[in-house]
């Protein structure tokens, strides 16, 4: 694997320790301002709102890739000074939406489509190519164990101390930048025409990624900590526990789903474990027992994000190299918009009807699934 792939895992890395630190521990701070859940679901609402703009605008900016990832890195800083600043809830959503920091705990940045672009770039052998991508997402959800343990072994923490931790690991993020040397930004001097073949599949990738990221979006690590708060009263510690074990089944599919795509191919790999983590996740409701609620939401983890490198090789292979980094910003920024309802549905679900929230996000993704499957099963790579 590529030096610069590397680097560009930790960078990722960097950010899920960042973001799923943030996620957990955003419907229990502003539950200390006796926020109900439909409050929390809006200040989650707002957060997506924030970064899904942030894709769009940086995907139009026609700085160098470096420039582009240095300046999103700065903005993540100055986002958590402002956190720092007061412990006030208007400072705590201001600083959240300047600094673009996402409380779903999943990485749909600005970053995503530039660091995915230059592995795509750096790794040409098809093998190397899907190893690369499955250690980029496993440093990311091994950061996200880090993250989860660290909430749930200091207990007596502050906030305050939280974001200060997270400011540590954002200033991180843009020392590593510095050394990354990303593709050369190759600026448009004549217009050439997409295929339309090309177009069509475009449209059709941007609405089955928007219609996975919907349910998603219901199901994020804020939402489901949302919903075993409400429903099991479990306090920040055992959040931290719960997301601790989740990111470590998830780290650990993650390392599996290479040689799963090198056996079965990409297309396989994406739906058929998906589709299993989808049916996992109906029963989490169904049990009413935390213990049995945990178990299933863990068997979920077992193959959930399976489908992210194989989507990510997956893309970067299907499409020619030119389109890349224009259809991946478009995925990313449509993936992200698309989550973007998930918080307001959800912050409802769970203040009127906790076991709908869950339902109804199974039932999306393993649409999703299935329709994928039925368009591009005739891809064999």
């Amino acid at each position: 694997m590529h030096k610069q792939s590397g680097l560009l895992t930790l960078t990722k890395s960097f950010r899920a320790f960042i973001f799923t630190t943030m996620a957990v521990t955003s419907p229990y701070y502003l539950a200390t301002f006796n926020y109900n859940s439909i409050e929390i679901g809006l200040v989650l609402f707002l957060s997506l709102l924030s970064t899904s703009i942030f894709v769009i605008f940086y995907g139009k900016m026609k700085s160098s890739y470096k420039t582009r990832s240095m300046i999103l890195s700065s903005i993540l800083i100055i986002g958590f000074f402002i956190l720092i600043v007061s412990n006030n809830p208007i400072f705590y959503i201001i600083g959240i939406i300047a600094g673009g920091i996402s409380l779903s705990g999943r990485d749909l940045s600005a970053y995503q489509p530039i660091e995915q672009y230059a592995i795509g770039h750096y790794e040409t052998e098809q093998n190397v190519k899907n190893f690369a991508y499955s250690i980029y997402n496993f440093g990311s959800y091994a950061a996200a164990s880090i993250g989860s343990l660290f909430l749930f072994l200091f207990t007596s923490v502050s906030f305050q101390s939280i974001f200060i931790i997270d400011l540590i690991f954002a200033i991180l993020q843009f020392s590593f930048y510095m050394y990354i040397k990303f593709p050369a930004f190759q600026k448009k001097t004549e217009k050439h025409e997409v295929p339309d073949e090309l177009k069509r599949h475009v449209r059709t990738f941007t609405a089955l990624f928007s219609m996975d990221s919907l349910g998603g979006g219901l199901i994020s690590t804020s939402m489901l900590t949302l919903w075993f708060k409400v429903v099991y009263n479990i306090d920040l510690s055992s959040a931290g526990l719960i997301f601790l074990f989740v990111n470590i089944l998830t780290a650990i599919s993650i390392l599996v789903s290479s040689r799963i795509q090198n056996r079965i191919g990409l297309i396989r790999t994406m739906v058929f474990t998906h589709l299993i983590s989808n049916g996992f996740i109906l029963f989490i409701p169904l049990v009413h027992s935390l213990i049995w609620s945990e178990a299933f939401l863990y068997l979920r983890q077992t193959t959930s994000q399976m489908d992210v490198p194989a989507r990510d090789s997956f893309i970067n292979t299907f499409l020619p190299n030119e389109s890349r980094i224009a259809a991946n910003s478009t995925f990313t920024s449509a993936r992200s918009a698309s989550q973007i309802p998930g918080p307001l549905l959800g912050g409802l679900a769970v203040e009127l009807f906790p076991s709908s929230l869950l339902f109804a996000a199974g039932g999306i993704k393993a649409a999703y699934d299935l329709i994928l499957y039925w368009k591009y099963s005739w891809f064999k790579t």
